[in-house]
C-alpha cells in the first residue's frame, strides 16, 4: 500500500468523529512499512492530528426561550399565517439572527392574538353586498391599535416576562382557553374542527373591560349567561332576532334598567301589524293601550286613528310613517313590565315577554322571531340580581315600582359589561356543543392561514 493511500485513511477515520464530542483525541496507532535508503524495511508509527468540533456558544436570552416554548403548541392558538415562518425559525442554528426574526414573530403573533386571524377585510366586503345590507347584518368587531416599538421594548428588555406581556392582549373569556384545549384532529371531524378553529378567533374580537363579571346572550344557542368572577352563575332561555330582523353582534355595558315601561312601536311592526289589525278592529289600539303621538314623547302632540288615511302607509313603497304608536304600561305591554338598557347604534335592548311559552320550544322558527331585542325568560330575576348588587336601591324598593305599574327608570352605579355573541361552538358540563349556523357568519368569515 502507498504511504499517500495509509496517510489519507488514517486523516478519514479521524474526520469522522467531527462533531461527535466537543473534542475528539485518537489515541490508536497507525503502522507502516517503508523502505530506507538502504532498502531496508522499517516500521514507523503515524499519529493522527487532533481534531475539534466547532461548537455554538450563542446563547437565546429568557424571553425568546419561553415565546419558541409558546410556539411549540401554539398555547394562545394565534401562529396562523405564521406557522410556516415559526418552523423556518425553529430548525435555525442560535443566532442573532434567529433572535431578531423570532422579534418580529412575537409583533406579528401578538397582533394575531389581540385582532384575531379572520380575514376582516373580506368580511367587511362580505356584508356590503345587497342581500346583507337588506335584513341589516351587522357584526361589530374591535381591533386594538398595538404600538409595535413598545411592545418588542417591552419584549427584548426581558424585564417582563413573555406570558405578562401576552395577557394584556389575551382575551379575558373564560372559554377561551378551554376551547383551545380541544383542538384535536385526532378527535374531530374536518368540520367540527375548522368551526371550533373559528369560533376561538370569534372570542378575541370582543370588547374586553377589566371586569371578570359580564353578561353574554349567544344568539345561535338562544341563551343568556351571567359571568361572575369569571365563572357562569346564571343562565336561562332568550328569543333573539329573526333571519330578517337579525341581532346585531356587539359588546356594550348596560348602563340602566326601565320598571314598566311604555314600548316605542318601530314603523316596521306598525306597518306589518299594527295599522293592519287597527283597520279591521276599531277597538284594537284601546284594547291593547296603545296611543299615537306625532312622536315617540307621550307628551307630544296627540293623533286621533280616525284623523288619518292610514291606507296610504300600507303601500311597499312607503317606509316611513310620520306618528308613532305608544304602548303604554300593561300587563299586555309587548315589552312586558321590564326593559334593560345597553347603549349601541342599533336601538336594540333586552326585555320581558307576554309570551312566554316560547321558552318551552327548542325550534328555530319559535326561538328566532324578534325584530333584534331580545327577549328574556327570567327578567324579574335579573331586575332582582342588578337592584342588590348594581344600584342604590334595595330590591324591596325596586319591587314595589314594579307592583305599583309606575314607570320608573333606574341607573345602574357601576357598569356591567355585556356581549351579543354569535358563538356556534361553546362548552357546557366540559363537553364541546356545536349550534347551528342561522345568520350565515360560518361561511363569510375566513380565517386568514
Amino acid at each position: 500500500m502507498k504511504i499517500s493511500n495509509i496517510i489519507c485513511t488514517t486523516v478519514l477515520s479521524s474526520l469522522i468523529f467531527i462533531g461527535c464530542s466537543s473534542r475528539y483525541v485518537d489515541n490508536t496507532s497507525n503502522v507502516i512499512e517503508i523502505e530506507n535508503e538502504n532498502k531496508q524495511v522499517i516500521k514507523k508509527e503515524v499519529v493522527p492530528f487532533k481534531v475539534e468540533k466547532v461548537v455554538n456558544q450563542f446563547s437565546l436570552d429568557r424571553n425568546t426561550k419561553d415565546f419558541l416554548e409558546i410556539l411549540e403548541d401554539d398555547k394562545y392558538a394565534s401562529l396562523c399565517s405564521s406557522e410556516n415562518k415559526y418552523l423556518t425559525i425553529k430548525n435555525m442554528r442560535n443566532s442573532q439572527k434567529k433572535v431578531d426574526l423570532l422579534k418580529d414573530l412575537f409583533y406579528d403573533y401578538t397582533k394575531n392574538l389581540s385582532n384575531s386571524c379572520i380575514d376582516q377585510k373580506a368580511f367587511k366586503k362580505e356584508l356590503k353586498k345587497r342581500k346583507y345590507r337588506d335584513i341589516s347584518q351587522d357584526y361589530e368587531v374591535y381591533n386594538v391599535d398595538i404600538n409595535k416599538k413598545e411592545l418588542l421594548k417591552k419584549y427584548t428588555s426581558n424585564t417582563q416576562s413573555v406570558k405578562s406581556i401576552l395577557e394584556t392582549y389575551t382575551p379575558k373569556h373564560p372559554q377561551f382557553f378551554a376551547l383551545i384545549s380541544k383542538l384535536d384532529k385526532g378527535k374531530l371531524s374536518e368540520s367540527k374542527y375548522n368551526k371550533l378553529r373559528l369560533n376561538i378567533e370569534r372570542l378575541k374580537l370582543l370588547k374586553y373591560s377589566n371586569s371578570d363579571n359580564f353578561i353574554q346572550l349567544n344568539v345561535p344557542s338562544y341563551n343568556f349567561a351571567f359571568y361572575e368572577d369569571g365563572k357562569r352563575t346564571k343562565t336561562f332561555g332568550t328569543v333573539v332576532g329573526s333571519v330578517e330582523a337579525q341581532t346585531p353582534i356587539l359588546s356594550s355595558k348596560l348602563a340602566y334598567f326601565i320598571v314598566n315601561p311604555t314600548w316605542n312601536i318601530p314603523d316596521s311592526i306598525a306597518k306589518s301589524s299594527i295599522i293592519p289589525k287597527a283597520l279591521k278592529d276599531k277597538n284594537y289600539l284601546k284594547k291593547k293601550n296603545i296611543v299615537i303621538r306625532k312622536n315617540y314623547r307621550l307628551d307630544s302632540k296627540k293623533i286621533k286613528w280616525k284623523d288619518v288615511n292610514w291606507k296610504k302607509y300600507l303601500k311597499k313603497d312607503v317606509k316611513y310613517i310620520p306618528y308613532k304608536f305608544i304602548q303604554l304600561p300593561s300587563r299586555t305591554n309587548g315589552m312586558g313590565r321590564m326593559k334593560f338598557i345597553f347603549p349601541n347604534d342599533y336601538a336594540v335592548y333586552m326585555h320581558d315577554t307576554i309570551g312566554t311559552w316560547r321558552f318551552k320550544s327548542s325550534k328555530q322558527k319559535i326561538r328566532f322571531t324578534s325584530h333584534g331585542c331580545i327577549r328574556l325568560e327570567h327578567p324579574i330575576s335579573l331586575m332582582k340580581y342588578l337592584s342588590e348588587n348594581y344600584t342604590k336601591y334595595s330590591y324591596t324598593k325596586v319591587r314595589n315600582i314594579f307592583d305599583s305599574q309606575r314607570t320608573d327608570t333606574i341607573r345602574l352605579n357601576k357598569k356591567l359589561p355585556i356581549h351579543l355573541t354569535y358563538q356556534t361552538v361553546q362548552i357546557n358540563n366540559g363537553n364541546l356543543s356545536f349550534y347551528s349556523d342561522v345568520y350565515g357568519y360560518d361561511k363569510i368569515q375566513n380565517l386568514d392561514f
